[in-house]
C-alpha cells in the first residue's frame, strides 16, 4: 500500500475543470453516422482480444488471422440487441502482414455487452464480446464503508483518507483493474459548482492512494477523490470522480441519517429502437453528438459534428454526481442503491455550442432504487446559456419534467419575463428502465416537442420564444438536507442539429398556457 500524502490546509489549490445505457459505437443514420452499415461477411480466421479486464478507454490488443495475404482490416460493432446489425467502427482502419495475421492496439469501448469483429471484404473473424469495467473510486477514511457516504472524525487532528479505484461495490459489472501510478486528487467542495484541489498523489500496485487530512475545528468538510486522464499505452481513460464523502466532526450530529425502508423496483424489458424525431425528419448533419462510446469524460468534445467546443459543468449540493457510465451521461443519487444517504440536487449542463435557433435530442432512462415519501425529481431543459444553476429556471424550454418512480412527463416552456407558463403533460409516460427519446425544435414562430420521432405538442406564440442562446441542462433535484428515495437518471446521447435541414413541424396540438408559477 502507498505512503499516505500529507493533505496542508490548501496545497495546490486548482478548480476542478467546470464539467465533472448504450449508443452504438457508430450512431443510427446514414446523415449522422461517420461509418456506413456492414455488408454480409463470411466468418473466417481468428481473433483474441486482451487483457481480459479493463475499463472503458483502455488500450486492448486485438490479434488474429484473417486470410493469406496482406490485406486493410477494420473493426466492425454490434449491439447485439433483437434486430440489430454490425456496422463500421470510424477510425479503426489497419492492415495484416504478408500472411494475414494482424496485430494493433484500439480503445475498449464503454457499453455493456457489444461485440467487436475485424473485418476485410466479405471476410470476418469470429466476434468478441466486450463488457468493459467501469471506472469507479471511493473516498473513505481508514476503515469506513465505502457504500455509505457520511463519517465522523475528531476535531482539529489528521487522519488518513483512502481512496480505491478498484473497489468491490461495482461487483455484478466487474472490479475495475488497477492503474499504478495513476494521479489522484484530493478536492473539496467550496460550492455546489466548484471543487479545489487539496492533495495529490498517484496509485500504488493495488489501485490506492492514502492521503492525510486535517479534520476541521468544527462543522462538516465535504471531499471527493478524482483519477486523472490516463493516456499511457495508446490509452484515452477520461477523468473520473468519486461521490461526495462528508467527514463531520464528532459530536456535531450532522452526519445521522434517519432509517429507510427501501425496495428496488422491478425492471422492464428494453425495446431495442425508438425512432427519432432526426431520422424522421431528416434533419442532416448533425452539430454534435455526445456518444460517451470511449471512455470520454465531462471536459472531453462530442464525439462527432461539426462543433467541437461543447464541454459538461456538473454540480452537487449532496452526495449525487453526474459522470459518464456504460456509454452514456448518468446522474446518480448516490453509490449503494439502496438505503440511507440519498441527499440533495445534481445536475450537468452544457458549456459553450449555444444557439438560439436549432434541433435538441435526447435519450433517456430512470431507475428508482427505493420507495419512499420523498422521490426526486428530474428535469431535461434548454437555458440560456451560461445562467445560473438552478432548481426552478425562470427561462427554460423543458423537454422532460418528471417525478422519479412515477407516471407523468411534462413539458413546455416556462418564460417568467413574459408571465407565462406552456404546458402538456403526458399521464401515462414514465421514466424508467425502457429508454424514449424527446426531442424539440426551436424556430422562428414555433417551438415544436417530440417523443419517438413524433409531434406531441407546439406553442406559436411570439412570447414564448426566449430570444437566447441556449444550452441543454440535466437535473436530479431532492433536498440537501432530507433523506430522498434513491435513483438513477440515463442520457445514453446528446445531440444538436441546426435548422437548414429537413422539415419544420407544427404540431396541431397547441400547448395551453397559464401565469407564471414556481415549478
Amino acid at each position: 500500500m502507498s505512503m499516505p500524502v500529507r493533505v496542508r490546509a490548501v496545497s495546490v489549490v486548482a478548480l476542478a475543470a467546470f464539467a465533472p445505457a448504450l449508443a452504438p459505437a457508430v450512431a443510427p443514420g446514414a446523415l449522422l453516422a461517420s461509418a456506413g452499415s456492414a455488408v454480409a461477411a463470411t466468418t473466417t480466421g481468428s481473433l483474441s482480444v486482451t487483457p481480459a479486464r479493463y475499463i472503458a478507454g483502455q488500450a486492448v490488443r486485438f490479434r488474429g488471422h484473417l486470410g493469406n495475404r496482406a490485406r486493410a482490416v477494420h473493426l466492425q460493432s454490434n449491439m447485439n440487441r433483437p434486430g440489430d446489425t454490425w456496422v463500421d467502427v470510424p477510425d479503426s482502419a489497419f492492415r495484416t502482414d504478408d500472411t494475414g495475421d494482424f496485430d494493433f492496439s484500439f480503445r475498449a469501448p464503454a457499453m455493456f455487452n457489444l461485440s467487436y469483429r475485424v473485418v476485410a471484404g466479405g471476410r470476418a473473424t469470429p466476434s468478441y464480446l466486450f463488457t468493459a469495467s467501469p471506472q469507479e473510486l471511493t473516498l473513505t477514511p481508514l476503515g469506513g464503508d465505502p457504500e455509505y457516504p457520511f463519517y465522523r472524525v475528531p476535531a482539529g487532528t489528521p487522519f488518513t483518507a483512502v481512496v480505491d479505484t478498484t473497489p468491490s461495490v461495482r461487483g455484478t459489472f466487474g472490479t475495475p483493474p488497477p492503474i499504478p501510478g495513476r494521479t489522484v486528487t484530493l478536492q473539496e467542495r467550496t460550492a455546489p459548482d466548484r471543487w479545489e484541489t487539496i492533495g495529490t498523489g498517484t496509485t500504488d500496485a493495488d489501485g490506492r492512494a492514502l492521503f492525510t487530512v486535517t479534520a476541521p475545528a468544527s462543522g462538516t468538510e465535504v471531499l471527493r477523490a478524482r483519477q486523472e486522464r490516463w493516456t499511457e499505452g495508446g490509452s484515452e481513460i477520461g477523468w473520473f470522480a468519486s461521490f461526495p464523502a462528508y467527514f463531520a466532526v464528532s459530536g456535531d450530529g450532522t452526519v445521522d441519517e434517519p432509517s429507510t425502508h427501501a425496495t428496488v423496483r422491478d425492471r422492464t424489458p428494453q425495446s431495442p429502437y425508438r425512432p427519432t424525431a432526426s431520422q424522421h425528419y431528416r434533419w442532416g448533419r448533425v452539430r454534435y453528438d455526445f456518444a460517451w462510446e470511449h471512455g470520454q469524460d465531462l471536459d472531453s468534445p462530442p464525439s462527432k459534428g461539426d462543433v467541437r467546443g461543447g464541454r459538461w459543468r456538473d454540480t452537487s449540493d449532496g452526495t449525487g454526481r453526474a459522470t459518464p457510465f456504460n456509454g452514456g451521461l448518468v446522474l446518480q443519487s448516490k453509490l449503494r442503491h439502496v438505503g440511507p444517504g440519498d441527499r440533495g440536487t445534481t445536475t450537468a449542463t452544457m458549456h459553450g455550442a449555444a444557439q438560439r435557433y436549432g434541433r435538441w435530442e435526447f435519450r433517456l432512462q430512470g431507475r428508482t432504487w427505493e420507495t419512499g415519501a420523498q422521490p426526486y425529481r428530474f428535469r431535461l431543459e434548454l437555458v440560456p446559456a451560461h445562467s445560473e444553476v438552478t432548481d426552478c429556471s425562470p427561462q427554460s424550454i423543458v423537454l422532460a419534467d418528471v417525478t422519479m418512480g412515477s407516471p407523468g412527463l411534462a413539458f413546455g416552456v416556462r418564460s417568467q419575463s413574459a408571465g407565462t407558463v406552456w404546458q402538456r403533460r403526458l399521464a401515462h409516460v414514465r421514466l424508467a428502465d425502457q429508454p424514449f427519446n424527446v426531442a424539440v425544435e426551436v424556430a422562428k414562430g414555433h417551438l415544436t416537442w417530440f417523443r419517438d420521432g413524433k409531434p406531441i405538442g407546439s406553442v406559436t406564440d411570439d412570447r414564448a420564444q426566449l430570444g437566447v442562446k441556449l444550452v441543454p441542462r440535466l437535473s436530479l433535484i431532492g433536498e440537501p438536507d432530507v433523506e430522498m428515495n434513491g435513483a438513477q437518471v440515463n442520457s445514453d446521447w446528446q445531440r444538436s442539429w441546426t435548422l437548414r435541414h429537413g422539415r419544420q413541424v407544427t404540431s396541431r396540438r397547441a400547448l395551453p398556457s397559464a401565469p407564471y408559477s414556481s415549478c
